[in-house]
């Protein structure tokens, strides 16, 4: 038993000796552990220190300084600041932490905290301008860079740094010979300055001479094995030239020294990125990003590895973030445009290079993000003239060809003409040409799309063939030709084009969508739903089966339970998908189950609390549940989380309309449109909120303004009827709906018009329209739907019941219509309602509704014991829903229980307000 009390003893006596310690004796221990260069030991010391005494000046110096030296910028900066509000020397801590702001990527901070200091110490105040001199440069800054380094300069001229910053200020300003001189004559007096010898081989690199650099590099590493910058560029040299094992060796041959460090980890994020294993280098990125949240290369890996992995909106936030740090790095920007690009934001894309092409800077690469960005927003004059000064830096540059071929046929296609397709013809010819040269496959890919929008399966089948050979071992070609079969009806050869597909690459998601496909459309949807299940046990990792998987069970109208099962697991088994949790959510809330939904979203955000995505669920479903407080300091944590994205605006005026205050959820819009210009569902609810406010002339004016822009959009018609049925002009409201339903993607508006037409005594026409759309979208169940809501709701229980009927008849276990079935039938004295309803409650045993539908069947058919018994049970179980227990005061009145139902009744007045049914309460208590 001795052995079990020993340990805790010792660390007893250990930790009562700490105790004892005095402060200069742990000063000493941690100066000591300094020299010994065990930094961690010291920390820990320094931190027993500040413990016993958080004033010690000297100790939170030190600290700082081994933080800086552990690569804990963060923790440095924090420490140095404390130590020089404490008095401690400033020509001691300013160069630390002048060192510490640029290592952390802060030059701008650096430059506005001590651009204007003075040290007294000369060799203090030239290391600070020396670290003055790299942020000048970083910042752009080539005048006051020199300043600085010729101040360091004149005060210590023999000093290596000083040296070396004389130099970086002369290969900035083009004079690459000069420096190279000044680095010689240093290596001629100092062979074994490492950081000379650094300098001269990334002149070199700007030489293109890497072959001379690199044995310097490799001398620098020699020299100095945990040199973290000579290290970093031979890693470069290695991506750059696809030598990932290259790279490899110089990453995991670091000494443990740099390898422990923040900079040691970022350099194995890169290789993991490198590697393709995005989560790998998120899980290392992200932790260092509290270390050094402001340090551009790794803002840029973290963003990186998001986008790998489908998380398009961290990505886009950590690269706003390193924008604001670096606005005039260009290769920033256009990462953060192309990011953009991808999430099919043109008008982000065209603001984020704005200030580049507003310059005259914008190199070819730039110009053909901003000619997509234009193609994307059908501005092809912007996109032609974008492409064209792309094609004039580089006039052999295939991809830039390419772009101004695909401007001309999105042309064709978007107002099509004789003239528009003649250029069509002729860019896909072209096309074809740069297909035939390349021995890559882009250009075969974008005429096979380009023949398949065009509905020419057969071209398009013959420009696969020609792919094929290029693409020997991607399953990419077989999918495609699955696709085009799918088009032309041939089922068969379809399913052995996708089959041969998953032989090339099992894990091949579209093949296997493919094959579902043909199930579905055979009418066995059994086997698409096994199918997937079967894909995913295979497939390890593969969120977008397990959505596809969700989707299909609704398709298949499998019960909700299922899906959010499948959900449910997704999450759990793949927890650091994002998207897997939004969907998670949004199925929840789908099904009205708020707290569920609201439980997955703190969950999610627990689990990923920078994702803004994740948040603004959280927020959504916090309004949800009637907490809008919270739901406002959600919404806010959302806005500094994102500040150029609008959703977190938009929510703060969607809280402020359910306050119907107006005026302040306009404030809110505007913000949300300055954060994001190009956001449709704040410009949409600007409209909205002018004609709230009466400004109804501002309203129509900005709806006709997007028609003209968006000839195809259903919103702009069918908020101008709402304006107009406002304004009691019901026949100009029936005509832009009219409009609305024949475009090709209708949206809500076949719904609108049939209530229209039906709320103007146009019943005759209300019923031919519903006819017609019927038979026209016989796979449409949002209209038949619709309509017998709106029948309902006008009181026609007999148009309504048919309604629902037909409706049961396609979806045989739909609670929803099965309870509304029962009840109408109930209500008219048809038979079957008992049997319905009871069949309904065999399926959803648990369902509010229906049990409530239920007892009233039965309180209809004079049950009144079981109906009693029945909707007491349901009180009692969900007692947050009133509208239940105003059902069993109903049910006792008919049953000539007038006390029972007074007390049921005098319950429910005492809610007030917060039970909207009150006139049909005090009604029945004045009737009692």
């Amino acid at each position: 038993m001795k052995p079990r009390f020993f340990a805790p003893i010792l660390l007893a006596a250990a930790l009562a000796a700490c105790g004892q310690r005095s402060e200069e004796e742990l000063l000493a221990a941690a100066q000591q552990r300094v020299e010994q260069r065990d930094a961690a030991g010291a920390i820990i010391e320094l931190k027993n220190l500040l413990q016993k005494n958080p004033d010690n000046a000297q100790g939170r110096l030190l600290l700082g300084q081994m933080l800086l030296e552990s690569g804990d910028l963060a923790g440095a900066e924090i420490e140095l600041r404390r130590a020089l509000e404490m008095g401690a020397p400033r020509d001691k801590v300013v160069p630390l932490l002048a060192q510490a702001l640029l290592s952390s990527g802060q030059a701008r901070k650096l430059i506005g905290d001590f651009a204007e200091q003075s040290l007294a110490d000369p060799q203090a105040m030239s290391s600070l301008q020396q670290t003055l001199t790299q942020a000048f440069l970083a910042e752009g800054n080539l005048p006051q860079a020199k300043v600085s380094a010729a101040r360091a300069l004149q005060l210590t001229p023999d000093v290596e740094g000083a040296v070396i910053a004389s130099a970086r200020t002369k290969l900035a300003g083009g004079f690459a010979d000069e420096a190279l001189a000044a680095l010689d004559q240093l290596l001629q007096r100092s062979p074994k300055a490492a950081k000379a010898l650094q300098l001269k081989a990334e002149v070199l690199l700007t030489r293109g001479k890497a072959e001379d650099a690199e044995p310097l590099l490799a001398r620098v590493l020699e020299l100095d094995p945990v040199n973290y910058e000579a290290r970093a560029l031979l890693v470069r040299l290695a991506f750059a030239r696809q030598q990932v094992e290259e790279a490899a060796k110089l990453i995991e041959g670091m000494p443990a020294a740099l390898a422990k460090k923040p900079q040691g980890r970022f350099l194995q994020a890169q290789l993991a990125l490198a590697k393709n294993d995005a989560v790998k280098a998120r899980e290392l990125a992200l932790p260092l990003l509290k270390l050094m949240p402001s340090y551009v290369p790794l803002l840029r890996l973290a963003a990186g590895a998001h986008q790998q992995l489908g998380e398009l909106a961290d990505a886009e936030n950590l690269l706003n973030q390193a924008l604001k740090v670096a606005p005039e790095d260009g290769g920033l920007r256009r990462q953060f445009a192309s990011l953009q690009l991808q999430r099919r934001a043109p008008a982000k894309t065209m603001e984020t290079l704005r200030p580049v092409l507003e310059a005259g800077r914008a190199d070819a690469e730039t110009l053909l993000l901003a000619g997509n960005a234009q193609l994307m927003q059908g501005n092809f004059e912007g996109a032609d003239q974008a492409f064209s000064a792309a094609a004039k830096l580089r006039p052999d540059d295939t991809k830039t060809q390419a772009a101004l071929a695909l401007t001309a046929i999105a042309r064709d296609t978007a107002t099509p003409g004789a003239a528009a397709r003649a250029k069509a013809d002729a860019a896909l010819a072209q096309l074809r040409e740069l297909a035939a040269k390349d021995s890559g496959s882009n250009y075969d890919l974008m005429v096979v799309n380009t023949l398949m929008s065009r509905q020419d399966q057969a071209g398009a089948l013959a420009a696969l063939d020609k792919l094929a050979p290029k693409m020997k071992d991607s399953p990419v070609p077989h999918a495609l030709r699955g696709r085009i079969l799918l088009v032309r009806k041939d089922t068969a050869a379809a399913q052995a084009a996708f089959e041969a597909a998953l032989k090339v690459d099992a894990g091949y998601l579209p093949a296997a969508l493919g094959l579902a496909s043909i199930d579905m459309q055979a009418q066995r949807g059994d086997a698409a739903v096994k199918r997937l299940e079967d894909f995913i046990a295979n497939q390890k990792g593969s969120p977008q089966a397990r959505l596809a998987l969700a989707e299909l069970l609704v398709q298949t109208r499998a019960p909700m339970e299922r899906v959010t099962e499948v959900l449910a697991a997704a999450v759990r088994e793949e927890p650091n998908e994002a998207g897997l949790r939004m969907a998670l959510i949004d199925h929840q809330l789908r099904q009205g189950n708020v707290a569920q939904a609201a439980q997955a979203a703190q969950e999610a955000v627990a689990a990923q609390p920078q994702n803004p995505d994740l948040l603004e669920r959280l927020a959504r479903t916090q309004a949800a549940q009637g907490d809008r407080a919270q739901a406002g300091k959600t919404y806010a944590r959302l806005t500094a989380l994102a500040p150029t994205r609008a959703y977190g605006w938009l929510g703060q005026a969607q809280l402020r309309l359910l306050d119907k205050d107006y005026a302040g959820a306009e404030r809110e819009v505007k913000r949300a449109l300055e954060a994001e210009p190009g956001s449709v569902v704040a410009q949409r609810l600007l409209i909205q909120l002018a004609a709230r406010q009466g400004r109804v002339d501002e309203a129509i004016a900005a709806l006709h303004e997007r028609q003209k822009k968006n000839p195809r959009e259903v919103y702009a018609l069918t908020a101008e009827a709402d304006i107009e049925l406002g304004r009691q002009r019901p026949d100009a409201a029936i005509a832009l709906l009219r409009k609305a339903v024949a475009l090709p993607d209708a949206g809500d508006a076949p719904q609108r018009l049939f209530a229209a037409l039906l709320g103007n005594k146009k019943r005759e026409e209300a019923q031919a329209f519903e006819s017609q759309w019927q038979a026209a979208h016989p796979r449409d169940t949002a209209f038949p739907l619709a309509a017998a809501d709106l029948t309902l709701a006008r009181g026609d229980f007999e148009g309504a019941l048919s309604r629902y009927e037909a409706l049961l008849k396609r979806s045989p276990d739909a609670a929803m219509l099965i309870n509304n079935v029962a009840w109408l039938r109930s209500k008219a004295g048809k038979p079957g309602a008992r049997e319905l309803a009871e069949r309904g409650l065999q399926l959803k045993p648990d369902n509010g509704a229906l049990r409530d539908t239920y007892a009233t069947v039965l309180a209809n058919e004079k049950d009144y014991a079981k109906a009693i018994s029945v909707q007491r049970q349901l009180v009692e179980d969900q007692p947050d829903q009133p509208s239940y227990k105003l059902t069993l005061a109903q049910i006792l009145i008919q049953s000539g229980d007038k006390a029972a139902a007074k007390g049921e009744l005098e319950s429910l007045a005492r809610l007030g307000p917060k039970f909207p049914q009150q006139k049909e309460v005090e009604a029945l208590l004045k009737a009692l």
